[in-house]
């Protein structure tokens, strides 16, 4: 055992265990991407390479629709329950049963929208096998292990499961004509990763019949993070919808490379704060405040530095990576939103860990709720004006406005905590 290891605590040596599982897990989230987007924009030629990403971000609504904020919510009660030593099963099979719900109604709307709009009908096969995400999605208890802190089980489950997913496509994607096999392969990877972690979780509960009513405060405490979760998918899955829509496959095939390499970016940040939540959440105020200094540090500066890579070797990281040159022509908007990685490390510090640990659920809500609307408002306008360069445009500036906001109430909640000096 290291020096370092030996000085940490029981509890900090469960965050930092936690915190490699969970590097190894969002790596494969958004390292293989890197890997998998290249080769299809290469395979499948930019307009079926954007059809397929437009697709996938219509099924990105329907995954935060069956989360329902249970992601925050669910893994804050268990993270409790873990501390006080008791049973999780009730807490288990409400969200269990509430996804699987969720799923079958996200179905309907989907079979709805499929066969009401020419857009979709015409390629109704594409948007019925993308919907196996969903399903994947719902079914695997990410947040039941990161409550109870063993998120190593599950990482080995997604390694597999990820590696099968890419392999597949690296053997049988070959040309445009493939295009259908690429939501079969991914709805498999997914679903398989759901089953196989929903029967490793099972061992650690008991088995409960649905009771909707006895969960009604829970359900309606999450709806608070399903409508802030919603409402932050309205500054993200939105904006290549929204391009698709008015600006076509193609154009959808030039901004997804920008956003899933900003996204791997990103989401670097999305280990530390899933690994820290539970034990934040056990905190003392003072403590969260202690841990927040020192982590927005850390944070500004890895922020600065992704930042400076992306502006620095932006067109070298594009010729290498992606074969039309519409994308490597494209350059100065991907450095523009290189300050996504800036703005978003620093919000997420605040909207993802800080006021989720503290419970304060409905001015996240209302946090995120501002930013879609704002988001959804602005690229309505320029969007169709615009098309790639207002997509940008609006999520940058949504960006900004999520970490202006962000420490503007942290800020003012510090303020009006201080202690008063009485004079004498």
């Amino acid at each position: 055992m290291s020096r370092f290891s030996k000085k940490l605590s029981g509890e900090e040596k469960t965050v930092a265990k936690n915190y490699g599982a969970l590097v190894v897990l969002q790596g494969l989230n958004y390292l293989l991407p890197l890997l998998i987007i290249p080769f299809l924009e290469h395979q499948l030629g930019l307009e079926k390479f954007g059809l397929v990403m437009f697709a996938q971000s219509l099924m990105v609504f329907f995954v935060l629709i069956t989360d329902f904020g249970f992601s925050i919510t669910a893994t804050r009660e268990i993270a409790i329950l873990k501390t006080e030593n008791k049973d999780y099963s009730e807490v288990y099979f409400k969200v269990f049963w509430a996804r699987i719900v969720l799923v079958i109604f996200c179905f309907l709307l989907l079979l709805i929208l499929v066969f009401s709009f020419d857009k979709f009908r015409i390629n109704w096969q594409l948007y019925l096998l993308s919907y196996g995400l969903v399903v994947g999605h719902a079914i695997f208890p990410v947040w039941f292990f990161q409550g109870i802190e063993k998120m190593r089980f599950i990482t080995v489950v997604n390694v597999v499961a990820k590696v099968i997913f890419t392999v597949l496509l690296f053997l049988f994607i070959s040309s445009p004509d493939d295009y259908l096999n690429v939501p079969i392969f991914n709805s498999i990877g997914f679903i398989i990763a759901g089953l196989l972690s929903f029967l490793i979780s099972l061992k650690s509960v008991t088995w409960r019949k649905p009771n909707f009513i006895s969960g009604k405060a829970f359900y309606k405490e999450s709806l608070n993070m399903f409508v802030s979760n919603l409402s932050s998918s309205l500054y993200t899955s939105f904006n290549a919808f929204l391009l698709g829509i008015f600006g076509g496959d193609i154009l959808v095939g030039i901004y997804t490379p920008f956003e899933k390499l900003i996204l791997a970016a990103k989401n670097m940040y999305i280990p530390i704060y899933q690994a820290i939540f539970p034990y934040m959440a056990r905190k003392p105020i003072e403590e969260m405040r202690s841990m927040m200094k020192k982590l927005l540090m850390a944070v500004t500066a890895l922020g600065i530095l992704i930042c400076a890579i992306f502006t620095i070797l932006g067109e070298w990281i594009l010729g290498l990576l992606f074969k039309d040159p519409l994308i490597v022509e494209n350059v100065d908007l991907f450095k523009i939103m290189s300050l996504i990685a800036l703005f978003s490390g620093i919000n997420m510090l605040f909207n993802v860990l800080y006021f989720p640990a503290t419970k304060q659920f409905k001015k996240l809500m209302k946090i995120m709720v501002v930013a879609g609307v704002f988001n959804a408002v602005l690229s309505l306008i320029i969007v169709p004006i615009f098309k790639l360069e207002g997509t940008i445009a609006a999520v940058v500036s949504t960006e900004f406005l999520l970490l202006i906001i962000a420490l503007f109430l942290y800020r003012k909640e510090i303020n009006n905590t201080k202690p008063t000096i009485v004079q004498t």
